[in-house]
């Protein structure tokens, strides 16, 4: 007699290991990264650290720590004032773009009306129109868009638009304004990158002072380490 097995083999599987989905607690360090709080830890550490002579470094010192400490405060503080102004000028060069490119479609209609529709695109670029999007308008580049704005009057005059109601005279104010916008944004961020510099370079060295002070202060006490760093201004609850 013939006995048919159906036997179905289940493939092996690997055993699957448990995946913790729960996110690992983020500590909080001794030493802030945000600027200003940064700068609330090093003045309270500065303090601290000129009525504790006990504690020293062989290649740093408290005096040393609190010019540098001063510098830092107002190399920030002169870096924040700059840069505060900077939105003003940002928003001022934006109504103003946008009131260029509301303007543009006059001027386009001048040349249609001199030039006719047919041929009017060929002259576009001498006055400083550039294709973006199937639609030619000034540069977004606010640089280019100044060097466009001297095309943009040179074609106005070229073509006898200049007595037009957005002639010579518009366009005139229009680039003067616009250029000394360009001129305090540009001394603006370049103020303010050279104040970023001098603040990093800074707080590096602050940056290890800390660490430093943190080290020797874990090793002579060992068992209120804690105690003693939020007495020196390490009090992460605040950063």
């Amino acid at each position: 007699m013939l006995i048919n097995l159906n036997l179905t083999i289940m493939p092996e599987t690997e055993p699957t290991t448990p995946v913790n989905d729960v996110p690992k607690p983020s500590k909080t360090g001794n030493v802030p990264a945000k600027d200003l709080d940064f700068g609330n830890v090093v003045s309270s550490v500065s303090a601290k650290w000129t009525s504790n002579t006990w504690l020293t470094l062989k290649w740093a010192n408290a005096p040393e720590f609190a010019v540098k400490v001063e510098n830092y405060k107002n190399t920030l503080d002169v870096r924040l004032q700059t840069g505060s102004t900077r939105p003003q000028i940002t928003k001022a060069m934006k109504v103003m773009e946008k009131k260029m490119d509301d303007t543009i479609s006059y001027v386009k209609g001048y040349i249609v009306d001199k030039y006719k529709k047919e041929v009017a695109k060929s002259y576009y670029a001498a006055f400083g129109l550039v294709l973006h999007n199937k639609t030619y308008k000034l540069p977004k580049d606010q640089n280019a868009r100044s060097n466009a704005l001297t095309l943009m009057l040179k074609g106005i005059a070229d073509n006898g638009f200049n007595d037009k109601e957005f002639g010579a005279e518009f366009w005139t104010a229009i680039k003067t304004e616009y250029d000394l916008l360009l001129q305090s944004a540009t001394a603006t961020d370049g103020q303010v990158s050279i104040k970023v510099g001098d603040k990093n370079e800074l707080k590096t060295y602050l940056k290890k002072v800390l660490n430093a002070i943190v080290l020797v202060i874990k090793g002579n006490y060992p068992d209120t380490y804690k105690a003693e760093l939020r007495d020196w201004g390490f009090q992460k609850e605040k950063y």
